[in-house]
Protein backbone atom coordinates (compact mmCIF):
# COMPACT_ATOMS: atom_id res chain seq x y z
CA UNK A 1 0.00 0.00 0.00
CA UNK A 2 1.40 3.34 -1.17
CA UNK A 3 2.13 6.29 0.51
CA UNK A 4 -0.65 7.93 -1.84
CA UNK A 5 -3.03 5.29 -0.98
CA UNK A 6 -2.72 5.93 2.94
CA UNK A 7 -3.29 9.47 2.43
CA UNK A 8 -6.69 8.92 -0.01
CA UNK A 9 -7.89 6.48 2.85
CA UNK A 10 -7.47 9.57 5.65
CA UNK A 11 -9.34 12.32 3.47
CA UNK A 12 -12.17 10.06 2.87
CA UNK A 13 -12.58 9.31 6.37
CA UNK A 14 -11.78 12.72 7.64
CA UNK A 15 -14.71 13.81 4.85
CA UNK A 16 -17.24 11.09 6.47
CA UNK A 17 -16.12 12.01 9.79
CA UNK A 18 -16.45 15.98 9.19
CA UNK A 19 -19.97 15.65 7.04
CA UNK A 20 -21.29 13.62 10.07
CA UNK A 21 -20.64 17.03 12.01
CA UNK A 22 -21.77 19.30 9.60
CA UNK A 23 -25.16 17.75 8.34
CA UNK A 24 -26.16 14.61 10.53
CA UNK A 25 -24.74 15.18 13.75
CA UNK A 26 -22.19 14.03 16.24
CA UNK A 27 -21.47 10.51 17.46
CA UNK A 28 -22.61 8.09 14.09
CA UNK A 29 -21.48 5.21 12.45
CA UNK A 30 -19.57 8.10 9.80
CA UNK A 31 -17.76 9.26 13.05
CA UNK A 32 -16.51 6.13 13.76
CA UNK A 33 -14.97 5.77 10.31
CA UNK A 34 -13.51 9.56 10.94
CA UNK A 35 -11.74 8.17 13.36
CA UNK A 36 -9.23 6.03 10.98
CA UNK A 37 -8.10 9.61 9.54
CA UNK A 38 -5.76 11.79 12.20
CA UNK A 39 -3.50 8.06 12.86
CA UNK A 40 -2.97 7.93 9.14
CA UNK A 41 -1.83 11.72 8.71
CA UNK A 42 0.28 10.92 11.68
CA UNK A 43 1.70 8.29 10.22
CA UNK A 44 2.51 10.68 6.54
CA UNK A 45 4.22 12.92 8.82
CA UNK A 46 6.29 10.33 9.82
CA UNK A 47 7.05 9.17 6.30
CA UNK A 48 7.51 12.30 5.20
CA UNK A 49 9.90 13.67 7.69
CA UNK A 50 11.99 10.31 7.22
CA UNK A 51 12.58 11.36 3.39
CA UNK A 52 12.65 15.24 3.89
CA UNK A 53 15.33 16.95 2.21
CA UNK A 54 14.64 19.83 4.32
CA UNK A 55 12.91 19.61 7.66
CA UNK A 56 12.36 23.93 7.73
CA UNK A 57 10.87 23.70 4.44
CA UNK A 58 8.40 21.24 6.02
CA UNK A 59 7.75 22.82 8.89
CA UNK A 60 6.80 25.88 7.36
CA UNK A 61 4.55 24.61 4.64
CA UNK A 62 2.67 22.88 7.35
CA UNK A 63 2.36 26.20 9.72
CA UNK A 64 1.21 28.25 6.15
CA UNK A 65 -1.39 25.92 6.34
CA UNK A 66 -2.53 25.36 9.85
CA UNK A 67 -2.72 29.77 9.65
CA UNK A 68 -4.58 29.50 6.48
CA UNK A 69 -7.02 26.58 8.16
CA UNK A 70 -7.40 28.20 11.11
CA UNK A 71 -10.66 30.38 10.18
CA UNK A 72 -12.39 27.58 8.05
CA UNK A 73 -11.70 25.31 11.13
CA UNK A 74 -12.97 27.65 13.53
CA UNK A 75 -16.11 28.45 11.59
CA UNK A 76 -17.10 24.92 11.51
CA UNK A 77 -16.32 24.08 15.22
CA UNK A 78 -18.20 26.84 16.09
CA UNK A 79 -21.66 25.86 13.54
CA UNK A 80 -21.11 22.17 14.86
CA UNK A 81 -20.14 22.25 18.60
CA UNK A 82 -20.50 26.31 20.08
CA UNK A 83 -16.39 25.83 19.67
CA UNK A 84 -14.47 28.72 18.31
CA UNK A 85 -10.98 28.50 20.24
CA UNK A 86 -9.39 24.98 19.11
CA UNK A 87 -6.48 25.00 16.82
CA UNK A 88 -6.66 22.72 13.94
CA UNK A 89 -4.77 19.72 12.75
CA UNK A 90 -2.20 21.24 11.14
CA UNK A 91 -0.98 22.90 14.23
CA UNK A 92 -0.79 19.24 15.70
CA UNK A 93 1.49 18.30 12.89
CA UNK A 94 3.38 21.33 13.26
CA UNK A 95 3.95 20.90 16.76
CA UNK A 96 4.69 16.48 16.19
CA UNK A 97 7.24 17.77 13.99
CA UNK A 98 9.37 19.48 15.93
CA UNK A 99 9.14 16.95 18.21
CA UNK A 100 10.30 13.96 16.23
CA UNK A 101 13.15 16.62 14.86
CA UNK A 102 14.29 17.15 18.65
CA UNK A 103 14.26 13.56 19.38
CA UNK A 104 16.26 12.38 16.50
CA UNK A 105 18.60 15.37 16.15
CA UNK A 106 19.19 17.02 19.61
CA UNK A 107 22.94 14.76 20.73
CA UNK A 108 21.46 15.22 24.17
CA UNK A 109 18.42 12.88 24.66
CA UNK A 110 17.35 14.14 28.33
CA UNK A 111 16.93 17.67 26.65
CA UNK A 112 14.86 16.07 23.62
CA UNK A 113 12.93 14.55 26.25
CA UNK A 114 12.28 17.56 27.87
CA UNK A 115 11.48 19.56 25.52
CA UNK A 116 9.07 16.78 23.97
CA UNK A 117 7.46 17.16 26.96
CA UNK A 118 6.93 20.56 26.89
CA UNK A 119 5.53 20.35 23.33
CA UNK A 120 3.28 17.80 24.25
CA UNK A 121 2.21 20.50 27.05
CA UNK A 122 2.16 23.23 24.51
CA UNK A 123 -0.28 20.74 22.32
CA UNK A 124 -3.00 20.31 25.44
CA UNK A 125 -2.82 23.83 27.09
CA UNK A 126 -2.89 25.53 23.26
CA UNK A 127 -6.12 22.79 22.42
CA UNK A 128 -4.81 21.53 19.33
CA UNK A 129 -7.05 18.82 17.72
CA UNK A 130 -6.55 15.74 19.43
CA UNK A 131 -4.30 17.85 22.56
CA UNK A 132 -0.90 16.24 23.67
CA UNK A 133 -2.46 12.61 23.11
CA UNK A 134 -1.89 13.94 19.09
CA UNK A 135 1.54 14.70 19.52
CA UNK A 136 2.03 11.49 21.63
CA UNK A 137 0.87 9.03 18.41
CA UNK A 138 2.95 10.98 15.86
CA UNK A 139 6.08 10.25 18.45
CA UNK A 140 4.58 6.58 19.05
CA UNK A 141 5.01 6.15 15.41
CA UNK A 142 8.50 7.61 14.59
CA UNK A 143 9.76 5.94 17.84
CA UNK A 144 7.93 2.18 17.40
CA UNK A 145 6.98 1.62 14.01
CA UNK A 146 9.30 -0.14 11.91
CA UNK A 147 8.98 -0.39 7.86
CA UNK A 148 9.23 -3.91 6.85
CA UNK A 149 9.99 -2.85 3.38
CA UNK A 150 13.40 -2.50 4.87
CA UNK A 151 13.96 -6.04 5.68
CA UNK A 152 16.94 -7.57 4.60
CA UNK A 153 17.31 -11.21 6.02
CA UNK A 154 15.09 -13.03 8.95
CA UNK A 155 17.31 -11.22 11.50
CA UNK A 156 15.53 -8.00 10.45
CA UNK A 157 12.51 -9.09 10.21
CA UNK A 158 12.40 -10.26 13.75
CA UNK A 159 13.73 -7.04 14.80
CA UNK A 160 10.54 -5.79 12.64
CA UNK A 161 8.47 -8.06 14.00
CA UNK A 162 8.92 -7.52 18.21
CA UNK A 163 9.11 -3.39 17.47
CA UNK A 164 5.67 -3.57 15.86
CA UNK A 165 4.01 -5.46 18.43
CA UNK A 166 5.38 -3.17 20.99
CA UNK A 167 4.21 -0.11 18.87
CA UNK A 168 1.25 -1.81 18.43
CA UNK A 169 0.73 -2.28 22.50
CA UNK A 170 1.72 1.86 22.78
CA UNK A 171 -0.92 2.96 20.44
CA UNK A 172 -3.52 0.98 21.33
CA UNK A 173 -2.88 3.01 25.20
CA UNK A 174 -3.35 6.15 23.45
CA UNK A 175 -5.98 5.19 21.86
CA UNK A 176 -7.96 4.58 25.10
CA UNK A 177 -6.07 7.65 26.57
CA UNK A 178 -7.75 9.36 24.31
CA UNK A 179 -11.54 8.53 25.33
CA UNK A 180 -10.69 7.50 28.95
CA UNK A 181 -12.57 10.31 30.28
CA UNK A 182 -15.27 10.40 28.08
CA UNK A 183 -17.23 6.91 28.66
CA UNK A 184 -19.63 9.23 30.83
CA UNK A 185 -20.26 11.57 27.59
CA UNK A 186 -20.52 9.10 24.78
CA UNK A 187 -21.54 6.21 26.53
CA UNK A 188 -19.46 2.75 26.61
CA UNK A 189 -20.79 1.45 23.12
CA UNK A 190 -19.45 4.39 21.13
CA UNK A 191 -16.73 5.01 23.49
CA UNK A 192 -15.50 1.38 22.68
CA UNK A 193 -16.54 2.02 18.91
CA UNK A 194 -14.30 5.49 18.81
CA UNK A 195 -11.16 3.11 20.53
CA UNK A 196 -11.14 0.74 17.90
CA UNK A 197 -11.85 3.02 15.02
CA UNK A 198 -8.90 5.05 16.12
CA UNK A 199 -6.65 1.91 16.54
CA UNK A 200 -7.86 0.21 13.15
CA UNK A 201 -5.51 2.66 10.67
CA UNK A 202 -2.47 0.03 12.25
CA UNK A 203 -3.76 -2.08 9.81
CA UNK A 204 -2.86 0.26 6.88
CA UNK A 205 0.51 1.30 8.45
CA UNK A 206 1.81 -2.20 8.76
CA UNK A 207 0.69 -2.82 5.16
CA UNK A 208 2.59 0.38 4.14
CA UNK A 209 4.93 -0.82 1.53
CA UNK A 210 7.67 1.97 1.38
CA UNK A 211 6.50 3.58 -1.83
CA UNK A 212 5.11 7.03 -2.64
CA UNK A 213 2.55 6.45 -5.27
CA UNK A 214 1.41 9.26 -7.95
CA UNK A 215 2.30 13.03 -6.66
CA UNK A 216 -0.53 15.01 -5.27
CA UNK A 217 1.32 16.56 -2.16
CA UNK A 218 -0.44 20.19 -2.56
CA UNK A 219 -4.31 18.50 -3.08
CA UNK A 220 -3.72 16.69 0.44
CA UNK A 221 -2.85 20.31 2.07
CA UNK A 222 -5.80 22.60 0.30
CA UNK A 223 -8.45 19.85 0.79
CA UNK A 224 -8.78 20.16 4.24
CA UNK A 225 -9.92 24.15 4.32
CA UNK A 226 -11.52 23.86 1.43
CA UNK A 227 -13.70 20.97 2.35
CA UNK A 228 -14.31 22.96 5.48
CA UNK A 229 -15.28 25.98 4.11
CA UNK A 230 -18.03 23.59 1.74
CA UNK A 231 -19.29 21.91 4.71
CA UNK A 232 -19.86 24.90 6.97
CA UNK A 233 -21.61 26.64 3.92
CA UNK A 234 -23.68 23.19 3.62
CA UNK A 235 -24.36 23.50 7.65
CA UNK A 236 -25.51 26.97 7.30
CA UNK A 237 -27.81 26.52 4.75
CA UNK A 238 -29.38 23.20 5.50
CA UNK A 239 -29.76 22.28 9.16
Amino acid sequence: MSSFVIKLIAIICMLCDHSSDALIGHFTFLNVIGRIAFPLFCFQLVIGYKHTKNVKKYLFRLLIFAIISQIPFSIFTYLYAGIFDNLNVFFTLSLGLLAMYFLDKLPNKWLAIFLDIVIILIAEFAKVDYGGIGVCIILCIFVFFKDKSITLDNKDFLYIFKNNILFAFVFFILCLAIYFNKFNVYGIPMNISLILGTFFPIIFMLLYNGKKGPGMKYFFYIFYPVHLVILSILSYYLI
